[in-house]
């Protein structure tokens, strides 16, 4: 558990660096983080090792487990008297930090293979946001078209697809390349995690709603991961693939989850609220269950 302590080391940094200096602007890394070190990110985690059935397969398994649980998810929050609570409940769950946590996560605990299925998913995760996650926020309002378009301006998604089909066509960088990816990719990894940092020291609690507190709670670290299990036993994977696909279902709600609430008026303060909850839980709940 000493690697998991020493990845929150950098979010506690990025966490009172922007309490003691108030100038230090979280969009500023998100732009450079996205735009400029991410893409050496996804070069890198995809290039590491040669792509086999289990590493394609993976995304697959993951968008799978995804809509699953959605039809839980959505159940369960029927609960719930507020539509706009109703959604945060149902959907918030399924949108994890697979990038700015998952990633170095899976490196740290699992190694080369570790990132590399985790980049794979979180490509996944990118289109499912970007799709099926805004058309569900904005409850249809949100054209194809619009949804569409914010993929494509996505310069990971670009990469990733560019890295896969280098790795499926058998190209391979020298090492002098690859080492130059790593020192883009690490940096990327520290800055996602000061990102992180910066944006829970942002955030400011209105009001707290226990009850969907407790069904988000319940859906991202029961039923997410109920689902999980019973899907991926259905699957002959070896160990690291078993433990990086469930730790990145693991993964607590992304602030994007924030950014989109902000957008279409779904109670930000509450889902800034749930993003710091699950975000401790998460220490607990992988500590518990021992990845």
């Amino acid at each position: 558990m000493s690697t998991v302590f020493g990845i929150y080391l950098f979010i506690v940094i990025g966490f009172f660096a922007k309490k003691i200096f108030k100038e230090i602007e979280g969009k500023t890394l998100v732009l450079l983080s996205t735009y400029f070190l991410q893409p050496f990110l996804t070069l890198w985690g995809i290039m590491l090792i040669p792509l086999n059935k289990n590493l394609i397969l993976s995304p697959f398994i993951y968008l799978g487990i995804v809509f699953c649980s959605l039809i839980f998810t959505f159940l369960i929050s029927l609960i719930l008297s507020d539509k706009k609570e109703r959604i945060i409940a149902s959907l918030t769950p399924l949108i994890g930090n697979t990038g700015n946590l998952g990633i170095p996560l899976s490196y740290a605990l699992f190694g080369d293979i570790g990132a590399s299925i985790a980049t794979i998913i979180n490509l996944a995760n990118i289109f499912f946001i970007y799709s099926f996650g805004i058309f569900f926020f904005a409850k249809g309002e949100y054209s194809f078209k619009e949804a569409f378009f914010k993929i494509i301006k996505i310069p990971v998604m670009w990469f990733g697809i560019f890295a896969l089909g280098l790795n499926l066509g058998g190209f391979e960088f020298s090492k002098e390349v690859m080492k130059i990816l790593q020192m883009g990719a690490f940096a990327s990894i520290v800055i996602q995690l000061l990102i992180f940092g910066i944006y829970v020291a942002e955030i400011k609690i209105k009001e707290v709603s226990l009850k969907l507190t407790f069904v988000t709670v319940l859906n991202k670290f029961v039923i997410f991961p109920a689902v999980a299990f019973f899907i991926l036993k259905q699957f002959n994977l070896p160990p690291k693939f078993y433990k990086t696909i469930f730790l990145e279902v693991l993964t607590p709600l992304a602030v994007t989850n924030v950014n989109l609430a902000a957008l279409f008026n779904l109670y930000p303060q509450k889902v800034a609220y749930l993003v710091i909850v699950t975000s401790v839980l998460f220490l607990g709940v992988v500590f518990f269950i021992g990845l």
